[in-house]
């Protein structure tokens, strides 16, 4: 994956500009135990060499018309000449509020963040945002509330990946295990395509794009 991180440093190029879809916009449902319960979008806004990308994340978990958990996230990250260069969220878990603010700095990558004191993350660290696979060799900043990770990563060539219609879409794997613990696809392009997660009250968790 060497080749992958010398081409971040080109203008917009790379996984960079190929995982951004033609239409500027990656929308998932979210589904729990196979039942739709959110929506995740992705908007990508370039001008010039800077790539702007907005998530949008709105879940609601509930028994009959009783909504008993709501999550909202908002956020914004910023990428000039191929290179992620800062990150603003916010989110509301039930009613529990966090934050992360990351900025590119000579030193690295300078993270603030609702999980604990402001740290210096390496210069390679990205927002997991999941829409750039380049995001896989890399820390990861958790963009809820600011906590580092490093799972161990695992990925495919292109296999079969089922989508709910029975048919399946030619797909990369990346398997993460550790912390965070999901499994991610990527199409051909690079785009992104597919999550799956265990829920913490061990649901199934599931993107499908629509």
């Amino acid at each position: 994956m060497i080749g992958r991180r010398v081409l971040l440093l080109a203008p917009l190029a790379g996984p960079a500009r190929a995982a951004v879809p033609g239409t500027g916009r990656l929308a998932f449902q979210v589904r729990r135990n196979g039942s739709p319960v959110g929506t995740h979008v992705l908007e990508f806004t370039s001008s010039g060499e800077e790539l702007r990308v907005s998530v949008a994340v709105d879940i609601a978990v509930g028994l009959g018309p009783i909504v008993l958990f709501r999550y909202r996230l908002r956020g914004t990250e910023v990428w000039r000449g191929g290179r992620f260069q800062q990150a603003d969220f916010t989110t509301n878990n039930d009613g529990k509020p966090a934050f992360m603010r990351a900025r590119r700095t000579a030193e690295g990558v300078a993270v603030e963040g609702s999980d604990g004191p402001a740290y210096l993350a390496p210069p390679d660290a990205l927002p997991a945002t999941h829409w750039n696979p380049a995001e896989h060799d890399a820390p990861m900043v958790n963009p809820q509330d600011g906590k580092l990770f490093n799972p161990v990563v695992a990925r495919t060539d292109l296999v079969p990946m089922p989508l709910p219609d029975g048919t399946t879409l030619p797909a990369r794997r990346f398997s993460l295990t550790g912390e965070p613990e999901m499994q991610l696809w990527y199409d051909a392009a690079d785009t992104w395509c597919a999550l799956r997660a265990p829920g913490k009250d061990g649901s199934a968790i599931t993107y499908h794009r629509t």
